[in-house]
């Protein structure tokens, strides 16, 4: 079977067929409508929640987030707090602020405390650049990973942020950026993926990584 064909078939399975994804809407994520209309144009099934749950029977989670780490205890309030967020088992995508709430702080906001998922720093960016970095900049994808299969390394997405994470572990990032300094613009631990990117807002090379994300969420759940 070609890759091309092999590619239909992944996405055909994870787009209407199975257990919906949940979207998270915490009541402070500005992208949620965007989120769940780009998850409906790649004919993922997806359903808004306010609050996480094992019992809802969902085969993966969508952590959206725009604006100041200060709201990153609203995001943990929903999922149950930070020893239940632990305890997820199904696949979680965390996009611009979701992803920043995977690590413990951020300068942004020193009284406010993320989910310490993944070790590091969240910080200002640094450089001779103008902040926010708003548009479209390359992804250069560290080591092989399910969410980026068919995207071409280097693939350009939509950023709008002025902080970045920077994991200790090295072995997190699965992708980096550069925009005044190298920065993870993607994130892995086990089942957590962060995005510091806006797939929903990045055209193509989006909508595949949210079919990408799809097909890890029913490959789990089989």
């Amino acid at each position: 079977m070609s890759r091309r064909a092999c590619e239909r078939n992944d996405n055909s399975d994870s787009m209407t067929s199975g257990l919906p994804i949940g979207i998270l809407d915490f009541g402070s994520a500005g992208n949620v409508k965007s989120v769940a209309n780009a998850f409906k144009r790649a004919g993922v099934k997806a359903r808004l929640i306010r609050s996480y749950s094992p019992q809802m029977g969902l085969s993966g989670l969508v952590m959206p987030g725009v604006g100041s780490f200060s709201v990153v205890p609203g995001i943990i309030r929903s999922l149950g707090g930070k020893e239940r967020a632990a305890s997820i088992k199904i696949p979680v995508l965390c996009i611009c602020l979701g992803m920043q709430a995977l690590f413990p702080k951020s300068e942004e906001c020193r009284k406010a405390k993320g989910l310490g998922i993944i070790e590091g720093k969240v910080r200002r960016i640094r450089g001779l650049v103008q902040l926010p970095q708003l548009g479209w900049n390359q992804v250069y994808q560290a080591r092989k990973d399910a969410l980026f299969f068919g995207i071409k390394n280097g693939e350009y997405f939509y950023f709008a942020n002025s902080y970045a994470a920077f994991p200790s572990n090295g072995s997190n990032t699965l992708a980096s950026t550069e925009y005044g300094e190298r920065f993870a613009s993607t994130v892995r631990y086990e089942n957590w993926y962060g995005v510091q990117f806006h797939p929903e807002k990045s055209g193509r090379a989006g909508l595949k990584l949210i079919k990408n994300f799809a097909a890890i969420c029913r490959r789990r759940v089989k």
